[in-house]
């Protein structure tokens, strides 16, 4: 297990719209005593009558941003947000204050705590919002729907049954992150249902941490990359704005593809049983590549397919070396996708030069195989066989002395005892007014 203060400091450079500044102050504020109350919380000391109080202290606190803003509506937009977040603290909740095109959003409330229990953790996040992305996202989403069909299709599906629509997606340029978003492993999105009563796995709103995403890329998935991946120079040459743009590819994927195929595994197997949880992370990867190898010359140029597939054995070996497969879902999701990679032939480990070579058309043909067999597994319903396949490398819950699954391959375990390489990051936030 990667020891938690194997950590190094980024600085992120966030820019704050002048006219916005005194709103994101109160954002501040709110974040630091929602801090106080997640201390209490995690030393045993929060009581109901403490949460009222605290909680009454936000709201109070961001009524006075209403002052800050100038249009009516916004005014109103804002006014109501915070009526409902006086109600109290139930799933996490975004208020938004906006001038023109420019809008600071916070996001707090509780989250399920980050390693796997299902108390939940006071949390909360701020940022300002990044419109850059939002032509990429819709245009992905213009072809979601008809690869989802073509997929259901593949898998011996003659009735498709998909949701109206996909979650709403939004991305923040952070400033400050509180709580349990503020932890040794810090995320970089957010789920959350708007209001409205919704499982666990179908909840209808994402919000990205952009600049926390592509600045996490740069700063430890490239270097592994370059490190341990055969031919990863492409990924070298990624600009910060190019990387993001492929990792939210990806990550859109991701989030649909938890949506997509019939779930009867949900009837045998609890949403939160652990290998419920990493097979629904697992498919729902293979899903994001598969619609990838699709897009190659639509939504991004066709040669560039072998750049993505590499980008994601990176993140494979990225969410591998944070540790933790049973208590995070999608570190079994990831190790357990390379263990079938490396039996397949798409990832072959290199002993004599210490790096993974990926045989990029293997690669794609195993994505193909294997999201249609996790589909279909989803479909059966069959929790035995879902079990077995979780544990066919060993049982996950049964680790060694250093915390990692019985029977981890030695490439691997060289590959996550590497210290030059940040296992975590902490980040510097700095504001800028502009």
């Amino acid at each position: 297990m990667p020891d938690p203060d194997k950590s190094s400091s980024l600085e992120i450079p966030v820019v704050i719209p002048e006219a916005l500044s005194g709103v994101a102050e109160l954002y501040t504020e709110a974040l630091r005593v929602l801090e106080e109350m997640y201390e209490a919380q995690r030393t045993g000391n929060m009581t109901l009558s403490l949460e009222k109080s605290k909680w009454q202290e936000i709201t109070g606190g961001l009524v006075q941003g209403e002052a800050w803003l100038l249009d009516d509506g916004a005014k109103g937009t804002y006014r109501v947000g915070v009526q409902e977040l006086a109600k109290g603290i139930y799933d996490l909740y975004p208020l938004c204050a906006r001038d023109g095109r420019d809008e600071v959003e916070l996001v707090l409330g509780k989250v399920f705590a980050p390693v796997g229990q299902e108390e939940t953790s006071y949390a909360g996040a701020a940022g300002v919002a990044n419109w850059s992305y939002g032509p990429m996202i819709a245009e992905y989403d213009g072809h979601a729907r008809t690869l989802a069909e073509e997929l259901l299709k593949s898998c011996g599906y003659k009735v498709f049954s998909l949701p109206k629509s996909f979650p709403e997606m939004r991305c923040l340029d952070v400033f400050l992150l509180s709580g349990a978003l503020n932890l040794t492993h810090k995320p970089i999105c957010v789920f959350y249902s708007g209001g409205s009563k919704e499982n666990v796995s179908s909840l209808s709103h994402m919000t990205v941490f952009i600049n926390l995403y592509a600045a996490r890329w740069k700063a430890m998935t490239e270097r592994l990359a370059s490190k341990y991946i055969t031919g990863a120079g492409a990924l070298e040459s990624l600009t910060e704005d190019e990387a993001a743009r492929l990792l939210l590819l990806w990550l859109r994927g991701h989030d649909i593809g938890h949506f997509v195929g019939a779930d009867r595994l949900s009837k045998s197997m609890s949403e939160q049983d652990r290998d419920y949880m990493i097979l629904h992370e697992l498919k729902s990867d293979m899903i994001a590549l598969y619609n990838l190898k699709r897009l190659a010359g639509v939504i991004f140029p066709e040669e560039n397919l072998k750049t993505v597939y590499l980008a994601a054995v990176a993140e494979m070996l990225r969410y591998i070396r944070r540790g933790g497969c049973v208590q995070h879902p999608d570190t079994g999701s990831a190790y357990l996708a390379y263990r079938h990679m490396r039996d397949t032939g798409a990832i072959r480990p290199e002993p004599w030069e210490g790096k993974f070579l990926v045989d990029v058309e293997r690669f794609g043909q195993v994505v193909e195989e294997f999201t249609v067999s996790l589909v279909q597994l989803f479909a059966e319903g069959n929790s035995t066989k879902a079990r077995g396949f979780v544990n066919s490398w060993g049982w996950l819950g049964v680790e060694e002395d250093d915390g990692l699954p019985r029977g981890c391959p030695e490439e691997l375990r060289r590959m996550i005892a590497d210290d030059s390489i940040p296992h975590y990051l902490d980040y510097d936030f700095k504001q800028r007014i502009g």
